[in-house]
């Protein structure tokens, strides 16, 4: 019994973590990244599984492995990012190793096709998310920043412009880091009809941002310059967690497949770094520094996350998958449906392509909140409209040797603010994605 209460308060301490906020947000974005045959199927790949980036998602997958398999995985992502209504656009180019991984499949002494089959084990490293983007966003006019700092009632002990007229202004955004997830993960194959899986990942977090706020207000000093103010900060957060992942995958029939996987929320802490600067054009150009920050560790955790998926099979000739993954934080739903195609026109070579739409965590702002007591400058935040990725792939499969490439479009929305009082500036990101995959692998 006291086993079962310590498991219950550990659960609700897990629920009842650090706020749900813009930090928190960034830090929980996941790209479609992996194998070159999991980006082809836009990872509709949960009850298909026998590929490492589909046991991230579900590890009863990784039961399906009848061999020992090592894979290396290369990416060069291709991002570009302009605003709705000009022609200023921010390109960003970005070349790694996404994923590596090692298959251990080991056959068990059965008699016949009942019971257990097959114990696996995998490990693995995988960069579930890359922040390379660089935004510039402007307006002919638009709440001033000043006016806003003066309602709040913000002391940062720093000159700035109050005037309540609209400024016309501009932000630049440049984001680097990852995040990196290392995982274990077992699954048994259970009469080639059952299969079951659990996993234990950590993940590593790195996210440096620099911004540059200008705004320009109508009106003159006395030496006849403009007024104006310049926002300029710099975020660093760095950090660690780790989560647990459960999956199950049936085949009531040789052609028919279903899978679920779940990957509770990601429990860790992360440490956060600020500095800024605000230039103000008032009488005179008046320069102040903020203080860096550096508060203690923060407790938080990322969103759970949940798939379901059917997978239909052509005999040796190819496979359908469907999918649908649930995100759920803190009171907010992310959606994304995904659709992959896998076809064998000739013994070892494989076709792939898929679809995936996803929607944001909910429509309201996570806004970064201001008032007396705000000790940060960094003002700025976005919100994601939706995503969608097309992709496509081919590979050939030997008898010990394999390649596979692939080919993602992903296409992006979002809206970015320069403040929680500004209008925000209409961004799209198009991103292309070419994938590599080589690995080794031994048949029993």
């Amino acid at each position: 019994m006291r086993t079962i209460r310590t498991i219950l308060a550990f659960a609700l301490c897990t629920l009842s973590l650090s706020a749900w906020s813009q930090d928190d947000l960034r830090l929980s974005e996941r790209s479609l990244t992996g194998t070159a045959r999991f980006v082809g199927m836009s990872g509709a790949m949960s009850a298909i599984g026998g590929d490492p980036s589909s046991v991230l998602l579900n590890p009863a997958g990784l039961g399906l492995y009848r061999r020992s398999e090592v894979l290396l995985t290369f990416d060069g992502m291709f991002d570009a990012t302009r605003q709705a209504g000009t022609e200023r656009t921010h390109a960003r180019n970005l070349f790694m190793i996404p994923h590596a991984s090692a298959v251990f499949s080991l056959p068990t002494v059965a008699p016949t096709e009942k019971g257990v089959q097959f114990h696996n084990i995998m490990l693995s490293y995988n960069r579930v998310q890359s922040y390379n983007r660089e935004m510039y966003g402007t307006a002919t006019d638009g709440p001033s920043l000043g006016a806003l700092l003066t309602t709040a009632d913000v002391n940062w002990d720093i000159p700035f412009c109050t005037d309540s007229h609209y400024a016309s202004n501009s932000l630049i955004l440049r984001e680097n880091g990852y995040v990196n997830e290392y995982a274990l993960d077992w699954a048994m194959n259970i009469s080639n009809r059952w299969y079951v899986g659990a996993g234990l990942h950590m993940q590593s977090y790195l996210l440096s941002a620099d911004a540059t706020y200008l705004e320009i207000f109508p009106s003159m000093n006395a030496e006849g310059r403009y007024y104006s103010n310049t926002n300029q900060t710099t975020l660093l957060f760095s950090g660690a967690s780790f989560n647990l992942s459960l999956g199950m995958l049936y085949r009531p029939i040789p052609w028919l497949r279903f899978g679920l996987g779940m990957q509770t929320a990601s429990v860790g802490s992360v440490n956060t770094y600020s500095t800024g600067s605000l230039r103000a054009q008032t009488d005179s150009l008046r320069v102040s520094n903020a203080p860096d920050l550096r508060p203690p560790s923060r407790a938080f955790h990322m969103p759970w996350r949940t798939t379901a998926s059917v997978a239909l099979q052509v005999g040796a000739y190819g496979m359908l998958a469907f999918q649908y993954d649930f995100a759920h934080q803190s009171g907010d739903n992310l959606h994304t449906l995904r659709a992959g195609l896998e076809v064998v026109p000739v013994l070892g070579l494989y076709i792939n392509a898929g679809y995936a739409f996803e929607s944001p965590f909910d429509k309201r702002q996570f806004v970064v909140p201001m008032d007396n007591t705000f000790d940060r400058q960094d003002t700025y935040f976005h919100q994601l409209r939706w995503t969608q990725y097309a992709s496509f792939a081919i590979g050939y499969r030997g008898t010990h040797m394999m390649v596979q490439a692939a080919y993602q479009y992903r296409w992006q929305r979002l809206n970015l603010y320069a403040h929680e009082n500004a209008m925000p500036y209409d961004m799209n990101t198009n991103t292309h994605r070419i994938v590599i995959t080589i690995g080794w692998h031994r048949y029993y």
